[in-house]
């Protein structure tokens, strides 16, 4: 961890990851550190990097407090950074600040690594005096769990509950440490991706904050970007220990700009993801996509390009196709499956410009690989070609053999299920665009299909209606240009009305 954290607080100190000073300001408004009633509170930032949150913690101390007690009103301040070379740099901008004033201030900020506070192997940990505080704020890090080094991250799984499980990022563990870090009247914000609204890896956040009620504002960004030189979605969560009936939502329209509302927990009590918006939901009878239609991924063979080929000509037996390896080649047609790429269809009436070299057969109902043998005799433009590109077929997953054979796909998804009838759509759209693909012969990657026993174009009026791009808007995660993910954990969920 220490390296990959200390790589994001000098990606910091380069500028590309700063918290804009505006929202630092926002965050410290909106937890109320913003009169002379801060003083002689303590305020924390677990993450602080070079200093970002803490110059503008200190300057409003020094707007506030008289010149005699500025100094222990400043000692007040707390902050924690892995990065040595970040905590250095944050005490002299802090010095900085102070030099008019002639103080001489003892600061607090050290370096830690905040996670492990409380936990054994820390500073506050060996005489049992973790500190608790009035005020918690931050940006913390961002780094996917499995990026971490295993004794880390195993670390993180044992010690903090809301990261047990699956791929989750430590930004979450950074909300489990702010409660445990708050006293009893302690307000914290944090400024950090909108992620957890909906991946299921957040789940027990989520189900901690509707369960205690504890939220108090969640200012949601959505796709609007924040940072100069960083990709992020992003929300200012304000939460505290105490319950209440309601928080105040706020989607921004522009980064000052937002409209808002009061959103009752019940609204999200029993909700497998968030669905926050400035209106309160319309319901009406109707069932689950996911109870009335089955949802499917396209095939996944690790190599794309070795078996996914563009169409040049069709012949009586053949058809020409070409290889990004080896150029034209002739393939048998009874080994190929017209394929469609779903991330890039527009529409039903595309032709299919694509083949997919297919080596396996109905046995009893299941797909098997061909046997090699069999392939050689019945396929053999097929064998060749495929031999020709094994060097390359052979580095799939980091060059573990894999056990279906050489030329089998790298994964077994949709070999049954990609075929016949079915509605594609693809994974990332601005707006709805379900479609309907009626070759049963054809196959598809890259996207999802809908398979359905009943009316086609009914379900279709529905999936691109106005209500799906809504409930798409609210329920899934964001990314740049209006763009929204379309996957099958929150298409599933939509409402079908009878």
């Amino acid at each position: 961890m220490a390296s990959l954290v200390k790589e994001y607080s000098r990606e910091k100190l380069r500028g590309q990851i700063f918290t804009p000073f505006e929202i630092v300001e926002k965050i410290l408004d909106d937890i109320g550190y913003a009169s002379s009633n801060i003083l002689g509170k303590t305020i924390l930032d677990p993450a602080c990097g070079d200093g970002r949150f803490l110059i503008k913690i200190a300057e409003r101390i020094i707007n506030f407090s008289p010149q005699k007690k500025l100094k222990q009103n400043l000692e007040k301040i707390h902050g924690w950074d892995i990065d040595g070379v970040a905590v250095k740099k944050a005490i002299e901008k802090l010095d900085k600040l102070v030099k008019p004033f002639k103080v001489s201030v003892n600061w607090n900020i050290r370096q830690l690594n905040s996670l492990h506070i409380g936990h054994g192997g820390d500073l506050f940990s060996s005489n049992n005096s973790v500190p608790n505080f009035d005020f918690i704020v931050g940006n913390p890090p961002y780094i996917r769990i499995q990026h971490l080094e295993l004794n880390e991250r195993k670390f993180i799984q044992n010690y903090y509950h809301f990261c047990k499980n699956g791929s989750t990022d430590i930004y979450i563990a950074f909300y489990e440490l702010a409660l445990n870090l708050l006293n009893k009247n302690g307000i914290c914000g944090y400024i950090t991706p909108n992620t957890f609204f909906h991946t299921d890896t957040a789940k027990e956040l989520r189900k901690y904050f509707v369960s205690n009620q504890n939220l108090i504002q969640i200012t949601n960004y959505g796709h609007i970007q924040l940072f100069d030189d960083a990709t992020t979605y992003s929300a200012i969560v304000i939460f505290d220990k105490n319950k209440r009936e309601r928080f105040k939502y706020q989607k921004a329209i522009t980064k000052n700009k937002f409209q808002e509302r009061e959103i009752p927990f019940d609204e999200l009590r029993n909700k497998k993801f968030w669905q926050l918006s400035i209106s309160k939901q319309k319901t009406k009878k109707g069932k689950r996509l996911g109870d009335i239609a089955n949802i499917h991924v396209g095939l996944a063979t690790l190599a794309d390009k070795v078996f996914m080929l563009p169409k040049i000509k069709e012949e009586e037996k053949h058809v020409i196709l070409k290889s990004k390896f080896v150029g034209d080649v002739k393939i048998e047609k009874g080994i190929l499956k017209p394929i469609i790429k779903v991330s890039t269809l527009k529409n039903s009436n595309e032709p299919i410009k694509e083949y997919v070299i297919f080596p396996y057969k109905k046995n009893n109902g299941k797909m098997q690989i061909i046997d090699e043998e069999e392939l050689k005799s019945l396929y053999p433009n097929a064998y060749e070609y495929l031999l020709s590109v094994k060097s390359i077929l052979d580095k799939r997953d980091n060059g573990a053999p894999n056990p279906v054979a050489w030329y089998a796909f790298g994964r077994t998804q949709g070999l049954e299920t990609t075929f016949g009838e079915k509605i594609l759509f693809a994974p990332l759209n601005k707006k709805p665009n379900f479609i309907y693909s009626k070759n049963k012969d054809a196959t598809f990657y890259s996207g999802y299909c809908i398979k359905y026993d009943g009316n086609y174009d009914k379900l279709l009026e529905q999936l691109n209606s106005e209500r799906m791009e809504e409930f798409i808007r609210i329920s899934a995660r964001d990314f740049r240009d209006g763009w929204k993910a379309y996957n099958k954990r929150i298409v599933q969920e939509f409402i079908i009305y009878e």
